[in-house]
Order: structure tokens, then sequence, then C-alpha cells
């Protein structure tokens, strides 16, 4: 049996070869028929593999039905079979007088088959002659992202995007800004620090609300012990993307301590519990904090706990109140917090849904760009 998803795929093939059957040309109409029918009958029993057969015949039969190859061929793709998707492609283009609609349209297709099998010169060959001299030219550039994305050619991709984002009038600067970011990484692990601050201030300039970028800015000059410049990157990470508190808290106090500037650092949390008023993390950083500075935490957390629940919350509420004679099964159920706490999800992708355990900043599931966000722990 097979799934229905795949059924849905294969029905419309099967109704094109219906209507292609109907037409019945000669000899090669009636095998055709055969054959259509034969498939039929499998999509109707969940027969996926004797379905696919036989409407391969049937496509093969009929000297016109070069849109039902490259569709099963399409299919094939799907299923992880690139060799058959690519027979099939590579004979539709073989397939003499084909009309240049529809050359154009295999190759699409084969460049895509092979960037599924890892044939990433061949594929690019392919897409750069489409790109060059065709109508298919937004198809061959998205193509032609996903190829440099995944041979990690930053600088190819960025003029691809830069030419889709002429040719559709769509904006690409934030996955441009992207791109930059990974010149940035590349060029700081070279250890060329200067190249890594020109890419980042370019991510910057494509696309103004890179939390990204100002990460990474902050990253470099904490390296170089700037703590001045680090503390403003970090805050205007912040400011551009208030979900990211959580990713700079932590960096935010380690440079504050640098400065010897605690009233610095509880500046910054009195803001992010302001400008964050929905949200748990700037209050419970802010009770850490001052317990660490010996204050009333209680006094001020319990209104902020009654209002904005979380395990994290609830965790260091009893630890502030446990004393050394507090009973075992405080302390049983301080552990199964802290082990929730650990095996709980991080972050989620706003797009496919992924909840990975680290910040990714292209989602390795759907691979969309910059749609994977810290989660809060709500109660």
């Amino acid at each position: 049996m097979f799934d229905s998803t795949f059924a849905w795929l294969l029905l419309p093939l099967g109704i094109a070869l219906g209507w292609a059957w109907a037409r019945g040309r000669g000899n090669a109409g009636g095998e055709a028929r055969t054959d259509t029918l034969a498939g039929l009958s499998s999509l109707a029993n969940d027969n996926a593999d004797q379905a696919i057969v036989a409407l391969s015949r049937a496509a093969e039969a009929d000297p016109a039905a070069a849109e039902l190859q490259l569709t099963l061929g399409g299919l094939f793709r799907k299923r992880g079979e690139i060799d058959r998707a690519i027979q099939l492609h590579e004979a539709v283009l073989a397939r003499p007088g084909l009309p240049q609609g529809l050359a154009e349209a295999a190759r699409v297709e084969l460049a895509q088959d092979f960037l599924k099998a890892g044939l990433l010169d061949r594929a690019e060959s392919l897409l750069r002659e489409l790109a060059d001299s065709s109508a298919r030219l937004d198809a061959a550039l998205e193509l032609m992202l996903d190829l440099y994305e995944q041979g990690r050619d930053w600088p190819q991709a960025i003029e691809a995007a830069q030419r889709l984002q002429a040719a559709k009038g769509r904006s690409m600067a934030q996955r441009i800004a992207h791109y930059r970011c990974e010149l940035a990484d590349a060029a700081r692990q070279a250890g060329d620090i200067p190249a890594a601050a020109q890419e980042l201030q370019r991510a910057l300039e494509q696309d103004s609300d890179s939390v990204r970028a100002c990460l990474a800015q902050a990253a470099l000059a904490e390296q170089a012990k700037d703590w001045p410049a680090a503390i403003k990157a970090y805050w205007n990470a912040m400011q551009r993307d208030g979900r990211f508190f959580s990713e700079v808290v932590g960096p935010l106090e380690r440079c504050y301590r640098e400065t010897a500037d605690p009233r610095g650092y509880g500046r910054f949390l009195d803001e992010a519990e302001t400008a964050l008023a929905d949200a748990a993390a700037p209050s419970l950083a802010k009770a850490r904090w001052l317990r660490e500075q010996g204050g009333d935490v209680r006094a001020y957390f319990g209104e902020q706990l009654a209002r904005k629940p979380t395990r994290e919350g609830v965790l260091l509420w009893l630890e502030t109140g446990a004393g050394e004679d507090s009973p075992a099964w405080l302390q049983t159920l301080r552990e199964s917090l802290r082990k929730s706490l650990q095996s709980r999800p991080r972050y989620a992708c706003s797009s496919c849904g992924l909840q990975p355990s680290m910040l990714f900043w292209q989602c390795p599931k759907c691979r969309h760009w910059g749609t994977v966000f810290p989660l809060e722990d709500r109660l």
C-alpha cells in the first residue's frame, strides 16, 4: 500500500492520460489506451509501482505525451528515484522537433534531478543556459540559489539573488543579508576580521533589521575586547527583534561585568522589561540579577510569576525560598523541573514547525532563511 498523498499526486496524471487515451491515434493510441487503463486500475488498487510502469508505457506510446513524461519524471524524483527521473527527462530532450517551451521545461526538470542527485556541475550548466537565454529565467534563478546554497558559493548566490530581485520585483534583501553573514563567518574563521566586519556592514546595508548581523558584530567586538561596541551591538539586536532577548541577555551581562558596570546591566533589564511587556524572560533575568545583588527576589518576582508563569520562574521561586530544612519532596520537585527544562524545545521554525535544540539561521528542514526563533517557556 502507498500513502494517500502519493495517490493524489498520481491521480491528475491518470486523468490526463485518460484524456490522451480518449483521443486515440492509430496503433500507438491503442497501446496508450491499454496501458492507461492498466495504470488507472493499479491506482484504484493502491499499487504505486504497477501504476507508474503502466502510465510510463502509455506516455512512451503516445508521441505527443512529452508533458506526461515530464510529470512522471517529477514523480520519480519525489520518490527518490533520481536515475529514472533523469532518464525520462533526458528522453524528452532527445525527441526530434521538440517545441522550445517543452525543451525548456525539460531542462528545468532535469536541473532539479541533478540538484537532488548532488550533480551540481551538471545542474549549474543547464541553469546558466536557461538563465541566459530562456523565458524560464525566474525558475532557473530560483534553482541556482538552491544550487549555490548547497555548494556554499555565497558570492554566486548573491549575484543570482540580485538578478532574481530585478527580474521579479520582489525584495531578496533579507536573503542576501544572510549570504553576507555567511561570508562574514567564513572570513572570521579564516582570521580575517576586517573582511568579516565589512561583510556584516554590507549585510546591514541590505537588511537594516538583520538580528544575525547585529549578533555577529557583537561577537566580533567581544573578541576584540571592545566591550562598549559589543554592548551597543547586543542592544541593537534586541531592539530589532525582542524574540532574541534570550540570545543577548547572557552576553550582555558578561560585557557589563567586564566594564564593571552592574547598573548598566540593570538599566538594560529595566528597558527590556518595559519593551517586552508580554514576555516572561526579562522579568526572570531581572529576578536572577536581583538574587546575585542580594535583593529581595520574592518581593519583586511574585507578581511577575503570577502574570507570566514559566517552569524556569517556578524553579527560581522554589530555590529562593528553600532552606536547609526543606522537605525531600521539594528537592524532588526541583530536580524534576530541571530535567523538564533540559528536554524542552528551545527554538521553532515559523515556516515548517521544526523545533531544533539550537539556533539555525537557515531551517535544516524547510531550508527557509530567518524563520527559526527562540521559544519562550510558558506554563
